[in-house]
């Protein structure tokens, strides 16, 4: 170590540099950060589900086709409730056409469907007849005389006293209405359809029914309203815990109380250049976006307390403050610079991820990093100079060993003396852990993301209710006009087929409307045409897909009603959906879009390339740390007995106590390895040089976990009880993001003083 190599001498430098030009690096810190400010007021907050579909994917360019080009894909549910009147009571179907011209007057709905189409469908000719018996009896005859539309009406009148609106709508012009938070949270189409929905019902007396709005969007609207007061609380109880925390574990060591808090001023710093960066390569915060925070600010408060433990170490030596920066600087700084290299070398593997927001999370937890480093080797060595009084007293003092010491020693102590019963309980774990890791459950329906509100209750209603709560879009393409009795065959036999298919309860499209319009499909091109003309004409279903014949010519829009399914039985359908396609169509290709299927692949994206990626990423984190220490043993010593055993324990725990996967949870395993590299680097550059001070491996690893609990703990501890509160969250994602963050740190600490020391001295020996 009296070496110096030219990158120990230029942090020294930098230490050395950073104390003596102390007020002109606070200044430039400062500057760089109000700069940031910038980029801050340019982030917003997304909660779409459509996020975690890979923009460049054909599931995203059909998904974005059905909304612009053809106005369908998302649905409004309003189910009527008609009390004391029957739903074919005349005055109670006048007030269901109102409300559904009144749906259509918001010109943000294509399509509306209602009890009333099926009245009018059969000997109504387009019209609703005078009494309650008349009306009945032109449902039944619609239903007598086309029985393939049975289920669809089912769904709109479960019985006689109940009928359901559906609503569809595609994109929604956003740039009208305003945003909320000073435009943090952008308004959303969900938001806008259920305003100007309750806007109708509240200006409209329609007394012969109560209305219940329900479907994916209104609940995802009151979740994402009720989400972010949410985590505006949580998150400031979590900084309470975090500071609270380090003021306990410091207090003691340093000369003024307040400089308990100057690792607080560069971590707070680095987060706020973190969202400046997000604002300026264009990133929203998003569910998986929460997960940087525990790294940003755990690693961002650990490598400040790193330097800062050094600091105060050198000063009670008697080390000047610019000596002790230089030496802080040099010797913690390396440690830095190893464990910031294999982290960002680590969150580098996630940029290869399919889904854009884990993507964005290894570039910004990345930049949050880097930053993190070279503000505690700069602006905090700045800050310590500056507020360092030159006392001796209260650091000679900080020699004695304090409780952490004290109980650090006992456990290095025990741990040494019994290295082999640590390492078979060590492996007795590991083998759970992996055999846990690839059993441990993944949400399979949205639903399961968010609490259990009133909204959600609805949706369970509806779906108990209404047969068909489902739409699956399809696009039946040619290469030229679809609109031709020999396309119209096809088509007909892809839909007979699809019905056919479980779970499928009926199909809507121009094919159909022949159909329900009493028609067969034509020989002659010119009486299909003269057929649709009749057609548009008609306010009945189904007319969706025929106002498109001349705007999309080749295109045939074939929306088949889906029972009440979720999870695997989705993909399953889908694949099924696609098995019919190449049966039944041969000169056309089928696209299958919609909600249910966004939402499956959503789900099925949350944990697409998991294992790989964690396994590239641990496996370039071995190479880079095996060149930088130079050792190959030892970088899997590092990586094994931190990392990968937290990995391990933290799966198994997930196993044990029926933590999911979801969109925060796959991120553990980043976290992991981003700290537990950190804490292992620490105790294993301290370990050498304590080295060269004793003969005895025992005696030098001791020392090192003794010097080094104090900061180790003031990271772990202040991340796993301050991001912890989550656990408490209503919301299960965030809840369950909580209990991982929990058992990721508790994991990690107790491999870095428990198991790492064991294998230090097994390998060492």
């Amino acid at each position: 170590m009296d070496n110096k190599s030219f990158f120990t001498n230029f942090l020294e430098k930098v230490g050395g540099f950073s104390s003596k030009n102390s007020k002109l690096v606070i200044l430039a810190s400062i500057m760089v950060v109000l700069t940031s400010l910038i980029g801050v007021s340019q982030v917003s907050m997304s909660m779409g589900m459509d996020l975690y579909i890979d923009e460049d994917s054909q599931i995203n360019e059909d998904w974005q086709r059905l909304q612009s080009e053809f106005g369908k894909g998302n649905e409004v549910f309003i189910v009527l409730d008609t009390k004391e009147k029957e739903i074919y009571d005349p005055d109670v179907m006048e007030d269901i056409e109102t409300f559904s011209e009144e749906l259509y007057s918001t010109e943000l709905f294509t399509f509306v469907t209602t009890p009333a189409h099926p009245v009018k469908s059969g000997p109504g000719q387009g019209n609703l007849l005078n009494t309650t018996e008349e009306n009945y009896w032109s449902v039944s005859a619609t239903m007598d005389n086309h029985r393939t539309a049975n289920e669809m009406i089912n769904s709109l009148i479960p019985d006689n006293n109940t009928g359901v609106v559906i609503a569809q709508y595609g994109n929604i012009d956003l740039e009208e209405y305003d945003d909320s938070f000073f435009g943090f949270l952008p308004v959303t189409e969900e938001e806008v359809v259920k305003e100007e929905v309750d806007n109708i019902l509240e200006n409209k007396d329609f007394s012969t029914f109560d209305t219940t709005v329900t479907g994916a969007p209104v609940f995802e609207n009151a979740a994402f309203g009720l989400m972010l007061p949410e985590m505006v609380g949580l998150f400031g109880y979590a900084f309470l815990i975090i500071v609270g925390l380090v003021f306990l574990i410091m207090h003691r060591k340093v000369e003024s109380k307040f400089n308990v808090f100057l690792p607080f001023i560069t971590t707070i710093s680095t987060l706020i250049l973190m969202v400046g960066f997000m604002g300026v390569v264009g990133y929203e915060f998003n569910a998986i976006m929460l997960g940087v925070m525990p790294i940003s600010l755990g690693l961002g408060i650990d490598y400040s307390l790193q330097i800062q433990t050094r600091f105060l170490e050198e000063k009670s030596n008697g080390k000047s403050s610019l000596e002790a920066s230089r030496r802080s600087v040099k010797y913690t700084g390396k440690a830095l610079a190893f464990a910031m290299g294999t982290t960002l070398i680590g969150l580098g593997s996630l940029l290869i991820s399919d889904v854009p927001p884990v993507r964005q999370f290894g570039a910004t937890a990345g930049f949050s990093i880097f930053v993190a480093m070279v503000f505690s080797v700069t602006f905090l060595i700045a800050l310590l100079t500056v507020f360092d009084k030159g006392g001796v007293v209260r650091f000679e003092e900080a020699k004695s060993k304090s409780f952490i010491e004290k109980a650090t020693c006992c456990v290095s102590e025990k741990v040494c003396g019994s290295r082999k019963f640590v390492l078979l309980v060590t492996v007795l774990a590991l083998t759970l852990g992996a055999f846990a890791y690839p059993n441990v459950s993944n949400t399979q329906e949205m639903l399961d993301y968010w609490p259990d509100i009133q909204e959600r209750q609805d949706i369970r209603d509806l779906e108990s209710t209404v047969d068909s709560p489902n739409i699956v879009q399809t696009f039946v393409e040619f290469e030229e006009n679809a609109y031709t009795p020999e396309k119209f065959r096809e088509v007909e036999k892809f839909e007979e087929e699809a019905e056919n298919l479980k779970h499928v309860n009926t199909v809507l499209s121009p094919v159909r409307a022949l159909e329900m319009g009493g028609h067969e499909v034509p020989d002659e091109q010119a009486t299909l045409d003269e057929l649709l003309e009749d057609e548009r004409s008609v306010d009945r279903p189904p007319v969706l897909g025929k106002e498109f014949s001349e705007v999309y010519p080749e295109t045939v829009l074939v929306q088949l009603f889906v029972e009440d399914i979720e999870g695997k039985p989705v993909r399953e359908l889908i694949d099924s959906i696609y098995d019919v396609g190449e049966e039944e169509l041969e000169n056309s290709e089928l696209r299958v879009t919609g909600k249910p299927v966004l939402n499956r692949n959503v789900i099925e994206n949350v944990t697409s390339g998991l294992t790989e990626m964690t396994l590239l990423s641990f496996g370039l984190v071995f190479v880079f740390l095996a060149f930088a220490i130079k050792s190959f043993k030892y970088s899997g010593i590092l990586l094994g007995s931190v990392s990968v055993s937290a990995v391990l324990m933290v799966a198994a725990s997930m196993y044990l106590f029926n933590v999911p996967w979801n969109p925060l949870t796959v991120t553990v395993a980043s976290i992991i390895l981003g700290v537990g590299v950190d804490y292992g680097v620490h105790v294993y550059e301290r370990f050498l040089e304590e080295k060269e001070n004793t003969e005895s491996s025992e005696e030098a690893i001791k020392t090192a976990l003794t010097k080094k609990a104090r900061p180790i703990l003031g990271s772990g501890l202040t991340t796993m009880f301050g991001f912890g509160v989550l656990l408490f969250s209503d919301f299960p994602v965030l809840a369950n993001f909580g209990k991982a963050i929990l058992f990721a740190m508790a994991f990690s600490i107790i491999a870095t003083f428990v198991v790492l020391p064991s294998v230090i001295l097994v390998f060492d020996s």
